[in-house]
């Protein structure tokens, strides 16, 4: 099932030379580069909700 967290619900960390994420019931390792993967898909992901929340948003204006 899929959850909405609020950002407060994410630990993201440098741990012994990877990326330690910890969220209520998940918590993952990443090395360096699928941690930079990750974060490129998370920001361009990102990008494009926000343009799908402004479309909706001059639609329900209209």
């Amino acid at each position: 099932m899929a959850e909405t967290l609020r950002r407060d619900a994410f630990e993201i960390t440098a741990f012994e030379g990877r990326v330690l994420i910890e969220a209520p019931g998940l918590a993952a390792t990443l090395d360096v580069e699928a941690a930079s993967l990750l974060s490129s898909r998370l920001l361009a992901a990102c990008g494009l909700a926000q343009l799908q929340q402004r479309t909706a948003l001059n639609l329900s204006k209209n």
